[in-house]
């Protein structure tokens, strides 16, 4: 394994932090430099100096390797109905919104969303409130920093298989929009059309999207800065309508004071003021329809 000696590491460190929040104190150290072994083999750079330089050149392959730097140092742990006591709280909030007189659809991001398995879960809990045709009712939007794994959410390999999985719902889901799709091929086409998938990093502006009714991002910022996790709940929280649900990681704490929150089950909040226009936009397209 090629040695990275401690100025190195603190420049990454400081890259790192900058380019997406992530916070790397000096016990992690041996850990970066093992996961950046493979990006020196892939770049053909004998050593972490070259790569460093790399790193911080300000042109398009320099710009390029930074997504791939940041991709490396962060853990996509995922899997279908992850933490599932949320789900079974998403699919209470949705039922209540239906219940409303407004007519207006159900938004939801997925942040973090690694390679799609959380996106699709969610997918599954709005058809079993809402039936088969659940995405005319509802969009989700799903987002990662690592275009690398957005694009394997995109076209996933083992459809059948995610299918099959997605199928088995957790306890807390009601069974109104159980009925099969036949095959799990057909159930994986069902939950997929309504997902848009985009490459995002949390610490940048999400450009022309409506506020959302719900915003999952578990087990995120746990990497993050303590003055990132706070500009990034703060974010979150401000993208959320009013009574909108918050859903964070088992391990996480919510940050901050405003917009207000109140707790809706375990690591999960809703919105609780009284803001006017709240599905302003921000900015221009992309939007939704």
């Amino acid at each position: 394994m090629i040695p990275m000696d401690v100025r190195h590491y603190s420049a990454f460190a400081q890259i790192a932090e900058a380019e997406a929040g992530l916070y790397m104190p000096a016990a992690k150290q041996a850990f970066v430099a093992s996961r950046l072994q493979r990006r020196l083999r892939m770049t053909g750079l004998q050593d972490f100096g070259l790569y460093l330089h790399l790193v911080r050149e300000q042109t398009p392959e320099g710009r390029a390797e930074r997504l791939q730097f940041i991709a490396a140092l962060t853990t996509n742990v995922t899997s279908v109905f992850r933490e599932p006591h949320h789900f079974a709280i998403l699919a209470a909030h949705l039922g209540a919104h239906e219940t409303d007189a407004s007519n207006s659809k159900y938004r939801i991001w997925s942040a973090g969303c690694a390679t799609g398995e959380e996106p699709l879960s969610i997918a599954a809990t709005c058809r079993a409130v809402l039936g088969s045709d659940w995405h005319r009712k509802v969009k989700i939007l799903a987002t990662d920093v690592d275009e690398t794994v957005i694009a394997r959410a995109r076209t996933p390999i083992d459809v059948a298989v995610l299918g099959e999985a997605l199928s088995d719902l957790p306890d807390g889901i009601p069974t109104t929009g159980r009925r099969r799709a036949g095959t799990a091929e057909k159930l994986f086409a069902e939950l997929h059309i309504g997902i848009e998938y985009r490459q995002h990093n949390l610490l940048d502006p999400l450009i022309g999207y409506d506020n959302f009714d719900a915003i999952f991002c578990r087990n995120v910022t746990i990497y993050f800065s303590r003055p990132a996790q706070e500009a990034v709940h703060a974010m979150l929280r401000a993208r959320l309508v009013p009574g909108g649900l918050l859903a964070v990681g088992h391990s996480e704490r919510l940050l901050g004071a405003l917009p207000p929150m109140s707790p809706a089950g375990r690591t999960a909040f809703v919105r609780t003021d009284d803001a006017t226009c709240p599905r302003g936009k921000t900015g221009a397209a992309p939007s939704w329809p």
